[in-house]
């Protein structure tokens, strides 16, 4: 008689399954602010979004947050973990870091396959370029940046087509992924 290794369960199926299970606790808990019809409507309630939803955002970069997926992130601490879990395996852990001994604000992070710098526009001072240059070990070209701050707000951004190995972006300097990719603290992911 041959013993099989236990075979391991495929990465989507098995996050979606604890997904359910914890959306399932969420519902049979006793819920305490339904009191009544006017707490709802002084409190409402965010939207429920799946997983599938926050499987999309993480892994289809062309895939935008949408309003439902933003309200309910805004509500839930465990819900913002999840994504983040999603994005860091979508983006195989390509992590960009902040520039060591940074303090203030930072203009350069770098990761195994990529670099990126920030660089205020020479014609317009309230533009600045994101360019991202790819190394030699990147297996394909980036197709999506995700910015996650401290608070766990989450944002992603499409990314052109490289040229000549480095994706150039142009974005207003007063912006939110800026001001996000400026903070040391920021985690910055390349899919």
């Amino acid at each position: 008689m041959t013993h099989s290794e236990p075979r391991a369960p495929d990465s989507y199926a098995f996050a979606e399954a604890v997904f359910v299970a914890l959306e399932t606790l969420d519902r049979v808990a006793p819920d305490a602010h339904r009191a009544g019809a006017s707490l709802d409507a002084v409190h409402p309630r965010p939207p429920r979004v799946g997983f599938d939803d926050l499987y999309r955002f993480a892994n289809d970069p062309d895939v935008d947050m949408g309003d439902d997926l933003a309200q309910a992130l805004g509500a839930s601490h465990r819900l913002r973990a999840d994504l983040r879990l999603l994005v860091e395996r979508a983006t195989q852990g390509e992590t960009l870091i902040a520039a060591a001994a940074s303090s203030g604000t930072i203009t350069t992070r770098h990761g195994t396959s990529f670099r990126m710098t920030l660089r205020e526009s020479r014609a317009d001072r309230s533009q600045v370029y994101v360019l991202i240059q790819i190394n030699g070990k990147a297996a394909l070209a980036p197709r999506a940046l995700f910015v996650i701050d401290d608070a766990s707000a989450c944002r992603k951004v499409s990314l052109p087509t490289p040229l000549n190995g480095t994706v150039q972006l142009l974005l207003d300097a007063d912006s939110d992924i800026i001001a996000a990719l400026r903070d040391p603290a920021t985690e910055v992911f390349v899919q």
